[in-house]
C-alpha cells in the first residue's frame, strides 16, 4: 500500500508529521538525535549480545540468528520498496524510509531480551522492572523518528508489525525444530 502511494496512508502520514512540527523544541531534537545515535539498530544488536551472552553463553545463537536475519529481511523489504524520506528531517538520515529500521530492531531486540527474561528472571518485580524498562526504551525510540520527521508514521507502523510478524515466525520455526528434535 505504501508502494502504491495510498491516499489514506498518505494523509495520516503527513498529518502526523504536521503535528509534530508543534512539538518542536531545539534541546528536544538534540535529545533525539542522541537517543536515535545510541540506539541505532545495529547497536541495538551489539548490547543485546552483550546483554545476554553471560546469561546465555551457547543458547545466544538462536536469539542473534533472530534479531541479524530479520534485520536483512527488513533490509531487504527497504531496498525493494525504496520509500523516499520526508523532505522536512530535521536531522541527516540516510537511506530509504520504509520501514523504519530503528523501530524494527529495537521493537525485535526488546521481544527477545522480554522472552529471555520470563525464562531467567524469577523476582516478579523485577520482571516487570525489565518489562517498563524495554516498553519505554521502545516508546522514545519511536517516537523519536516521528520527531525528528526522518519517518513517516506508516515507516514505524510497518517496523513495529515486521517485528512482531519475524518474531512470531521465528517463534513458531524454532517450535517445530525442537519439537522435531525431541521426537527423534
Amino acid at each position: 500500500m505504501v508502494k502504491l502511494n495510498n491516499s489514506m496512508i498518505l494523509h495520516v502520514d503527513y498529518e502526523v508529521l504536521d503535528w509534530m512540527t508543534y512539538l518542536q523544541k531545539k534541546d528536544i531534537i538534540d535529545s533525539f538525535h542522541m537517543l536515535a545515535r545510541i540506539f541505532s539498530p545495529v547497536l541495538v544488536i551489539i548490547y543485546m549480545s552483550v546483554l545476554m551472552f553471560p546469561l546465555l553463553r551457547e543458547k545466544i545463537t538462536l536469539p542473534l540468528l533472530e534479531v541479524t536475519t530479520g534485520y536483512i529481511l527488513m533490509e531487504f523489504i527497504k531496498n525493494y520498496v525504496a520509500r523516499p524520506r520526508p523532505t522536512d528531517m530535521l536531522v541527516r538520515a540516510f537511506g530509504y524510509s520504509f520501514p523504519s529500521a530503528h523501530t524494527f530492531e529495537i521493537v525485535l531486540v526488546s521481544l527477545v531480551m522480554l522472552q529471555v527474561a520470563k525464562q531467567l528472571i524469577y523476582n516478579k518485580k523485577l520482571l516487570y522492572l525489565t518489562y517498563v524498562t524495554l516498553l519505554l526504551v521502545m516508546a522514545l525510540v519511536i517516537f523519536s523518528r516521528l520527531y525528528l520527521q526522518v519517518h513517516f508514521f506508516s515507516d514505524v507502523t510497518a517496523g513495529v508489525f515486521l517485528a512482531l510478524s519475524w518474531h512470531g515466525i521465528w517463534g513458531n520455526v524454532i517450535e517445530k525444530l525442537t519439537k522435531k528434535q525431541r521426537n527423534y
